[in-house]
């Protein structure tokens, strides 16, 4: 009865033994890992990760699933949605997130502290991250994070089956960082502003240069007025791959 009623937010329950092992093997968990779980469900994983690991906080938005996660020893429980309160410091988290909320999880990821997440999403997330294809979610991801993919997972390993295939991805935080992503970075922080004035405080920041030598290079782009004058946070996929293109025509050689 419960899992008929799950899609009212967007859960799917992972089932297929084979798939969750396979899932746990690459989490590669030991004793010393302090692990946060987004999205426990009804404890499927959990149970296997509170076993192998220093310490586990699950994190879940549905109270009803608490008679579940109660009976499972030695872990903490924060109900409340993951986009609105703290994540735990930890050096991994382990996810199986709606898809619905994928753009502002991957924000908050990139200002808090963790060493690896291990999250099952969507595909086509997936593929556009390795790919790296220039949209707004893959095009932040690959900013900040390093990825790596692991295999895919057909829909009737979950229930409810999802209608598209699901990925398991590995993200770990980058450590360095060349020029081009210094300054996608730093608009990402600016994202309320302007494109040509991000642009141009970045450049400045990034490339130590004056304000009318970033404003000379923002000319030399050839970008139209009308994509200078959006807000960094309203840009369409389209004029990113525009603006990402053109910014690294400045890093050829």
């Amino acid at each position: 009865m419960f899992d008929n009623d799950s899609n009212y937010l967007d859960q799917h329950f992972l089932i297929d033994d084979i798939v969750i092992k396979k899932f746990i093997n690459i989490c590669n968990l030991n004793k010393d890992d302090i692990v946060v779980e987004i999205g426990p469900g009804t404890g499927t994983l959990t149970k296997l990760i509170a076993s192998k690991v220093k310490s586990l906080t699950v994190i879940e938005k549905d109270e009803r699933l608490k008679e579940y996660l109660i009976r499972i020893p030695n872990i903490k429980i924060i109900y409340g949605n993951v986009l609105d309160i703290e994540i735990p410091k930890c050096n991994k988290i382990i996810t199986a997130l709606p898809y619905s909320i994928i753009e502002p999880f991957i924000y908050k990821l990139t200002k808090i502290y963790f060493k690896e997440l291990y999250m099952i999403m969507g595909s086509t997330y997936v593929n556009n991250v390795i790919n790296k294809k220039i949209t707004n979610l893959s095009l932040l991801t690959n900013t900040y994070f390093n990825a790596e993919k692991y295999f895919d997972i057909e829909p009737n390993s979950f229930n409810p089956e999802p209608k598209t295939m699901s990925s398991v991805i590995k993200l770990t935080k980058k450590e360095k960082f060349n020029e081009l992503d210094l300054i996608i970075k730093s608009m990402y922080e600016q994202s309320d502003k302007k494109i040509k004035n991000a642009l141009m405080e970045s450049l400045i920041k990034i490339k130590k240069i004056t304000k009318k030598e970033s404003k000379s290079i923002i000319k030399s782009l050839k970008l139209d007025d009308e994509l200078l004058n959006h807000k960094f946070e309203e840009i369409s996929n389209e004029e990113l791959k525009i603006l990402y293109e053109k910014l690294s025509l400045l890093y050829k050689e």
